[in-house]
C-alpha cells in the first residue's frame, strides 16, 4: 500500500504532464493565430489574469471539454517584437 507522500508525488508527476501537454497546445494555437512568433510562458504571472484584463481568445480543449482563455501581453525591450508572454486558464463549458 502506498503512503500518502508516495501517491502525492504521483499525482504531481501527472499534473505536470497536463500541464506541459496544455502549455504546447497554448503555444502552438498562439502560433498558429500568428499572434507571436515566439510565446513564452508565464505561468507566475497571476497579474495578467486578474479582473481587468480580458483574453486575447478562446478556444475549445483539445478533448472539447473546457475553454481555455489565453492572455497575452508583450515582453520587456530586451526581447524581440515577436516575443509574447502568454498565461491560461481553463474553464468548464
Amino acid at each position: 500500500m502506498k503512503t500518502f507522500a508516495e501517491a502525492k508525488k504521483g499525482w504531481e508527476k501527472l499534473r505536470n504532464k497536463r500541464d506541459a501537454k496544455y502549455d504546447k497546445y497554448v503555444s502552438d494555437e498562439i502560433k498558429k493565430r500568428k499572434l507571436a512568433k515566439h510565446p513564452v510562458n508565464a505561468t507566475d504571472d497571476i497579474k495578467m489574469r486578474m479582473k481587468p484584463n480580458k483574453p486575447a481568445f478562446k478556444f475549445p480543449s483539445p478533448t472539447g471539454s473546457m475553454m481555455i482563455h489565453v492572455y497575452l501581453r508583450k515582453m520587456a525591450p530586451p526581447a524581440s517584437k515577436d516575443t509574447m508572454a502568454y498565461n491560461y486558464q481553463l474553464e468548464d463549458k
